[in-house]
């Protein structure tokens, strides 16, 4: 998956400002490059990007998160309490209807999430919803999800589960596969046309309740996988909406002035980390100092401005990390302070530890970080490591990683729209795969954080994590890596939603100026 894309769910409210001399968004059409063809429009079957934006359109799941107040929201729901440790109750927003004009109630919600949790599903990252024991209807209104175990990242997770019309659906049985062809939602748009190759087209649902109308009638999303193939058609005017893949690409595109180029914060960032345990056969990253030197030998501020795109300028909005995590995230503690460039003291530290000479390092990486490894690299020599950039597939880079390979790693971290500290802390400090910390600490501390739902504690848990993880130099946070929007100039980004639409899935194509309906974010 392109990395850019995974970003796409990330991007702000967009609107018609005028009309233009583009010919789709004079008849209310907006025209979307898609980076990859969608097999279907269900995140279950087809986890994506792509598939999350479209998905998103059709589709809304029972609760949002409200960055700005850093508090859950109702979406299908209105209400929710904790019966016990293991299960949530959930009240419905009465007169809901799906697509069809069939009744939304307690009875879809209990059919999705033990439709999806049914050992005999198959779909592609169940592991996803490993969390999940079932789900009972208590009345038309009222359903009961059950958990195995303690779960406090529930209701972060339940932002990704969009809701299915229990009839419809169960109908298709062993050909559940089909059902994003011709999909049944509660969402703003309905699918009338659907064909892989050549796209995905919908059309605006008048019997939406949980928001205001979206703004186009009509939205083309058009398979591109060919990036100079989404330049050409963004300058004729053929498309009214791509990502930017790169800054070079943004200063080409916006040279036009009928382009503009919108940053929009979201929750991915860029990452090193180095092999402290000696997996891969290198064993000077034993030394905690000889870690500190490599952070200390990395220019951040330089990276993030002169490669990210949306990392410089006015409307620049990437930002140097001090944690793994986002302050508007539950649990995130404040603080933190990662190694900051210090070449001298690079060196200095390196010379400490017998290592004046300096050392052979491959840095491996992959897909849109590979930029970000070979900046990396640069100063890594300039400090006296003899580095060079290892490029990897993802399929060979997480080979490598399993097997033990990697001397040193930069890579991306995508939340994934979850608004919970307990993703990146389990992504890093839950599986055995990705152990190149040797630091026991760090997944006790994590598994304590993850299956206790007193947030106070959980908020001292992940602390204390994070502050091990910085004092002993394991994870290097490089940057936050925003979503860039290239789009007609007579279309408009709210950019003032930035730092507030951080987990929508499909807000940039609603209303301008109002609180968008969207997966993943507030009524």
């Amino acid at each position: 998956m392109n990395v850019w894309f995974t970003r796409l769910v990330a991007a702000g409210a967009v609107v018609l400002a005028s009309w233009p001399a583009v010919a789709g968004i004079k008849d209310g059409t907006l025209t979307v490059a898609l980076d990859s063809p969608v097999e279907a429009v269900d995140i279950y079957m087809g986890p994506g990007a792509e598939t999350a934006m479209t998905t998103s359109a059709v589709f809304n799941p029972l609760v949002a998160y409200d960055a700005k107040a850093k508090t859950y929201v109702g979406v299908i729901a209105k209400s929710w309490s904790q019966i016990d440790p293991e299960t949530m109750e959930f009240k419905l927003e009465p007169g809901l209807t799906f697509q069809d004009g069939s009744v939304l109630d307690a009875e879809d919600v209990a059919y999705t999430i033990n439709f999806i949790s049914n050992p005999e599903t198959k779909f592609r990252l169940k592991s996803r919803f490993a969390f999940f024991a079932g789900a009972e209807k208590v009345d038309d209104l009222t359903v009961r999800v059950k958990t195995r175990g303690p779960y406090p990242m529930l209701m972060a997770r339940m932002i990704g589960v969009p809701v299915y019309p229990s009839d419809k659906h169960s109908a298709l049985g062993a050909d559940y596969a089909s059902w994003g062809r011709a999909p049944i939602g509660s969402g703003p748009y309905k699918v009338v046309k659907f064909n892989e190759s050549t796209g995905i087209e919908m059309e605006r649902w008048d019997g939406y309740k949980l928001g205001p109308a979206p703004a186009f009638k009509r939205i083309v999303f058009k398979p591109l996988p060919d990036a100079q193939t989404q330049i050409a058609e963004m300058m004729i005017g053929n498309i009214d909406v791509m990502m930017a893949k790169s800054p070079d690409q943004v200063a080409a595109l916006t040279a036009n002035p009928r382009i503009v180029a919108t940053p929009i914060s979201d929750m991915n960032f860029q990452y090193m980390y180095l092999d402290a345990v000696g997996h891969s056969g290198l064993s000077v990253f034993k030394d905690e100092r000889v870690r500190a030197a490599v952070f200390h030998a990395v220019d951040r501020d330089a990276i993030r401005k002169s490669i990210v795109a949306g990392g410089a300028g006015k409307t620049g909005v990437a930002h140097a990390m001090a944690r793994l995590c986002f302050p508007f995230q539950v649990g995130c503690p404040d603080g933190g302070t990662p190694q900051a460039y210090d070449p001298a003291k690079a060196r200095a530290l390196l010379k400490e530890a017998g290592l004046a000479d300096g050392f052979d390092l491959k840095v491996s990486t992959w897909g849109s970080s590979r930029p970000i490894a070979e900046a990396v690299v640069g100063y890594l020599r300039a400090v006296g490591i003899r580095a060079s950039v290892d490029v990897l597939t993802l399929g060979a880079y997480r080979k490598k990683q399993v097997e033990g390979g990697l001397q040193a790693l930069v890579s991306n971290y995508v939340y994934g729209g979850l608004p919970d500290t307990g993703a990146v802390v389990d992504f890093f400090f839950s599986s055995s795969d990705r152990d190149y910390f040797g630091d026991k600490r760090l997944f006790d501390l994590t598994k304590e954080a993850n299956t206790t739902l007193d947030e106070k504690k959980r908020g001292d848990l992940f602390r204390e994590t994070l502050d091990i993880v910085e004092k002993q130099a394991f994870i290097l946070p490089i940057t936050t890596d925003p979503v860039v929007v290239i789009h007609s100039a007579d279309v408009k980004v709210d950019a003032a939603t930035r730092g507030n639409i951080l987990f929508a899935r499909f807000s940039f194509f609603e209303s301008y100026g109002k609180t968008p309906p969207m997966l993943g974010w507030a009524k």
